[in-house]
């Protein structure tokens, strides 16, 4: 990291979630003097000195959209059931205690809606700091002209929440209705449903039409967002929306399900929303695909809208706070 010396940094082992918060990390900041601890974790200390707990989305919601399938995962990866069942009991257990002692960081007003709604968190406790996105990296591209071999992107992983299938089968909607169809790019490893994906495409009759990249580079995320006619996204929940953000600042158009955080963050910017279901999304794809234009609109109006966010603005924010309850732990 530029700008910090090796004196400044604290290196400690490895240790569980669990011993790590509620010993490790207290201990550790008593023994260094701090006046105040800012930590992004599910879950804060119950002692020591004040703590500034930057909470991205409530894991509760996260747990109640996947849980059998991240059991699955969890199996293929050889991960212990167990082990995580533990690690959420003690989630669930800790963190309506930490949230009344923390301070409260989230990244979107629906968050922390979600926060109160669900934890009790007063509202007044909560302070909404944006996340950002590197502008110098996620750029539109050079040209401005649209790829000549025309694409719907969709970024998979193995998070439930993503929908892959449903994107595939909303395409493959399309496709059917459509003259000379663009095609539809997948990148990112979705884990243990990728076979599922693929017999999908097959079972569909689209396997032709539909390109998996798997993993891909930074560099080559940044292409596939700039180039594509739009980029797909199907999660049913965000506590944020890095995606999406990032999409805009290549000034990609986007489909996009109308999930509070997302429609936060995308304020004036160029996007077809739809529902999570096939059809719709496919009619999505339609009105997106008749009007070209938009895509031309959105390289202008989406970057404009993402440069709104910026790390340094996070971190600016997040270091105010920090020096309030440092000030204030002082008094």
């Amino acid at each position: 990291m530029r700008d910090i010396r090796g004196d400044q940094v604290t290196i400690i082992g490895q240790h569980s979630q669990a011993v790590f918060e509620q010993i490790t990390l207290p201990l550790l900041a008593r023994r260094l003097g701090a006046k105040a601890v800012y930590s992004h974790r599910e879950c804060g200390a119950l002692w020591g000195p004040p703590l500034l707990l930057h909470v991205p989305e409530d894991p509760e919601i996260r747990w109640s959209k996947g849980s059998a399938r991240e059991v699955m995962q969890i199996v293929d990866l050889g991960r212990g059931v167990g082990r995580e069942r533990s690690r959420r009991a003690y989630s669930r257990l800790i963190m309506n205690r930490s949230l009344r002692r923390c301070r409260v960081v989230t990244s979107t007003s629906a968050t922390a809606a979600d926060l109160q709604r669900r934890h009790g968190m007063p509202i007044d406790r909560v302070t909404v700091v944006p996340l950002g996105v590197d502008l110098e990296h996620f750029r539109p591209a050079g040209n401005g002209q649209a790829a000549a071999d025309p694409y719907f992107f969709h970024l998979s992983s193995n998070d439930p929440r993503e929908h892959s299938s449903v994107v595939i089968k909303a395409f493959a909607y399309f496709a059917a209705q459509t003259p000379c169809p663009p095609r539809l790019v997948v990148a990112g490893d979705p884990g243990p449903i990728g076979p599922s994906l693929h017999q999908l495409t097959a079972d569909l009759g689209i396997a032709e039409q539909v390109d998996f990249r798997g993993w891909v580079t930074d560099s080559d995320l940044v292409r596939l967002y700039a180039g594509a006619a739009a980029t797909v996204m199907a999660s049913d929940d965000e506590g944020f929306g890095l995606q999406p953000l990032e999409a805009m600042a290549c000034g990609s158009l986007f489909v996009a399900a109308p999930t509070p955080a997302t429609r936060e963050i995308a304020v004036g910017a160029e996007v077809e929303w739809a529902p999570l279901e096939a059809v719709p999304m496919a009619s999505a794809f339609a009105r997106i695909w008749a009007d070209r234009s938009r895509q031309a609109r959105a390289a202008l109006v989406n970057r404009e809208v993402a440069s709104r966010f910026s790390w340094d603005k996070t971190a600016k924010q997040l270091h105010e706070l920090l020096g309030e309850m440092a000030e204030q732990n002082v008094r």
